[in-house]
């Protein structure tokens, strides 16, 4: 009964701490140092939402996060905030799949070995991933909206979904536009 009591708690706490990280909709990254984007915060939103539990135990792929205003544009933002997120995923028990796993180990003198790439042909085959978590952002001058959903591969339906906005800094705004250094 103790440690019912001591779950139950520990439990209660964890939600607190997690509430007052969004004020209004608002996220805060102060709560964690490592979570500036607010990675952690969007995958406990997905995880939390999603309807289709055993999601969590079948491929996922992550994609770039992507500029409202243009869905074929990304960024240096949207690509780490990718990255955040999959990192976050796995360590929330996700089954979490490469697609920019080479086919090949390439080895080149100025960057090292190289197992990631963006090229299709040195890409494996087709994915068997289940869901795919797909996002948007919008940069305004004072913050950031974010808005992540978790796909069905096979559907249009949305598994799950999570949005939340990210004070503007002078570190994303030089991630959103290129400008070194970050």
């Amino acid at each position: 009964m103790l440690k019912i009591i001591r779950n139950l708690a520990i439990s209660a706490l964890a939600m607190v701490a997690l509430a007052s990280c969004v004020v209004n909709g608002q996220y805060s990254a102060s709560h964690k140092g490592k979570d500036l984007f607010g990675a952690a915060h969007m995958v406990s939103d997905i995880r939390d939402q999603l309807r289709h539990p055993e999601v969590v135990n079948q491929p996922v792929v992550v994609t770039t996060f992507v500029d409202l205003n243009n869905l074929n544009k990304s960024s240096i933002f949207g690509r780490v905030l990718a990255e955040e997120v999959l990192n976050e995923l796995h360590q929330a028990g996700f089954t979490v799949s490469e697609i920019r796993k080479g086919k090949d180990i390439f080895i080149r003198q100025e960057l090292g070995e190289l197992i990631l790439s963006r090229n299709a042909r040195e890409v494996l085959g087709k994915s068997s991933a289940r869901a795919i978590l797909a996002g948007t952002y919008v940069a305004t001058e004072k913050s950031i909206i974010i808005n992540a959903r978790l796909i069905d591969v096979d559907s249009p339906l949305i598994l799950s979904s999570s949005s939340y906005t990210l004070k503007m800094n002078k570190e994303f705004e030089k991630m959103l536009t290129g400008e070194s250094p970050f």
